[in-house]
């Protein structure tokens, strides 16, 4: 984390947003909010993939739960009937880059952010979590078998890792996206890492996976009018009002599609459970 804060004064974001808290005032929030969870949202695939894969995992989780790369901890109160407690860590310097007049609203990140820390040298000591989730985080670490490495030291013997990654998605959060991953790929991590894979499920199939793609196309081909160095995008306002029906219909119509195909040679992602093995008990599954 830097010395000192930035001068104030810096521009604010042209997203409505600082680092991950949102700066829209409550009513257009709401409306946000609901309209991620329909086809209006070019992301609406993205979004009701991901959001579909923690559901399945969140009954796996117990105890005290450690979410590594928490951002706006989207998902916490999924899991709040599984566990009891959730502590969220993030990575100052991933905020910091997305936004850095966070350092002028640290009071409004209480409750998002309880530990600042590094995935590579996590701040607990062995064996303090009962679960450990990370979703969307792998990708954007150098070095993930290390992060994954962490992630089993602080795990209790027993205990269970919870883990997201993509495999065909944009490239996002630049420059900071290094990998996409593979069933086969993760395995070979979990295991150096000392876990043993119970699951791997891919996130959609062939066809959610093209309409997911199909409808960023859209956006970012005709809707927006100037790309972030993120790699995102700053839609349009007019011509969001042809995209958004057009990006809408694509989504819609790949969705129902996907109900007629079993093929996920090509998915959105992967999300993967992994249990550390009991105490007394070396050998891992293949």
């Amino acid at each position: 984390m830097p010395d000192a804060p930035p001068t104030k004064g810096a521009p604010r974001s042209p997203l409505g947003r600082v680092g991950v808290l949102h700066g829209r005032p409550p009513f257009l929030a709401r409306l946000n909010a609901w309209r991620k969870r329909t086809p209006l949202s070019p992301y609406w695939l993205d979004w009701k993939l991901q959001r579909a894969a923690i559901e399945r995992l969140a009954p796996r989780a117990s105890g005290a739960l450690l979410d590594v790369g928490c951002s706006e901890r989207p998902h916490a109160e999924l899991f709040a009937a599984h566990v009891s407690r959730y502590v969220g860590l993030d990575y100052p310097p991933a905020l910091l880059d997305k936004q850095p007049e966070l350092w002028e609203i640290l009071d409004r990140a209480q409750g998002v952010v309880d530990v600042f820390g590094d995935g590579r040298a996590l701040p607990f000591a062995d064996g303090s979590f009962d679960t450990v989730l990370s979703t969307e985080v792998l990708e954007h670490v150098t070095a993930p078998g290390a992060v994954l490495g962490e992630m089993a030291r602080v795990l209790k013997p027993g205990g269970r890792l919870l883990l997201t990654v993509p495999f065909l998605v944009p490239l996002h959060e630049l420059p900071s996206d290094f990998y996409r991953f593979t069933p086969s790929s993760l395995r070979q991590l979990a295991g150096e890492s000392g876990l043993e894979v119970e699951e791997i499920e891919g996130r959609g199939n062939f066809a959610l996976a093209l309409g997911s793609l199909g409808s960023q196309f859209l956006l970012r081909s005709i809707g927006a009018r100037a790309r972030q160095s993120d790699g995102s995008v700053i839609p349009s306002l007019w011509r969001s009002v042809f995209v958004v029906p057009l990006a809408a219909c694509l989504q819609s119509a790949f969705y129902v599609a996907s109900k007629f195909t079993q093929d996920d040679i090509v998915t959105h992602g992967y999300s993967v459970v992994a249990r550390k093995p009991p105490a007394g008990r070396t050998e891992l599954s293949a």
